[in-house]
């Protein structure tokens, strides 16, 4: 077993939590309630959307936060803002979702090529000097079978091309997909632990990416970055037995 079984439920808890606030978020921005509605008692939610009263409290709290919902005593859950918000949102995938995990794989495509290409481009020596620890991580890792380890330096290397890039935008964005990606992460790594030969192939893909980079051909980073990315996609329908088809053009 990968993980310590206290490690994985609060990962499950957690992740349910995420969407049972989006489903509420929905139905609140969807026009089901207007401005100061109320709504049905958390014991009558909890068991329309079959979760604990525990885990409904915690995803109300967040809409709390976000200033959706608010509690009156005597009252219950009233709506504050029925508004779609423009802020971006995306429910991070369960481990065991591999096909919303594929469907993050799809969003990786375009971003990690062009980061890979501005990063040959613009890459300094700070950056290549993070990027080889970073890679020397992963190695270790791979070699011990640490996997958690190992995905905290994949996230290092994938940080550190977005910062070669020298656009901030591109920063914001791999700091925001983070949490999506150690979720991604951690499926593909966990499901091909029992197969290192896979681990060494992606660590091989990484490598290809780094090589390209710190040579400053853009154009081989775009083609190193497109197979690290493809071929991830690969090894998860391989070990989920899926289908699902995933290609960048």
């Amino acid at each position: 077993m990968l993980f310590p079984r206290e490690n994985v439920a609060a990962r499950v808890e957690s992740n349910l939590t995420d969407r049972i606030a989006a489903s509420l978020r929905d139905e609140i921005t969807g026009g089901q309630y207007a401005l100061g509605d109320v709504l049905p008692s958390e014991q009558v939610i909890a068991e329309r959307l079959g979760v604990s009263r525990t885990v409904l409290r915690e995803a109300v709290s967040r809409l709390k936060v976000e200033g959706i919902l608010s509690s009156k005593q005597g009252r219950g859950l009233l709506v504050l803002n029925n508004r779609r918000s423009s802020v971006l949102r995306m429910v991070p995938a369960s481990e065991h979702d591999v096909e919303e995990v594929l469907a993050i794989v799809e969003l990786r495509i375009g971003f990690e090529i062009e980061a890979a290409a501005f990063a040959a481009l613009r890459r300094q020596e700070t950056d290549l000097e993070e990027m080889r620890d970073a890679l020397a991580q992963m190695r270790q890792a791979v070699a011990s079978g640490e996997v958690l380890i190992g995905v905290e330096a994949d996230l290092r290397f994938h940080g550190a091309i977005a910062r070669a890039t020298r656009n901030h935008n591109y920063v914001s964005f791999f700091d925001f997909l983070s949490d999506l990606y150690r979720r991604n992460l951690l499926v593909s790594r966990s499901k091909s632990a029992k197969t290192k030969s896979r681990s060494k192939y992606a660590q091989a893909e990484h490598e290809a990416i780094f090589l390209a980079i710190e040579q400053g051909d853009a154009q081989a980073a775009r083609l190193a970055a497109r197979t690290h990315v493809e071929n991830t996609a690969a090894r998860l329908r391989a070990t989920s037995g899926t289908g699902k088809q995933v290609k960048a053009r």
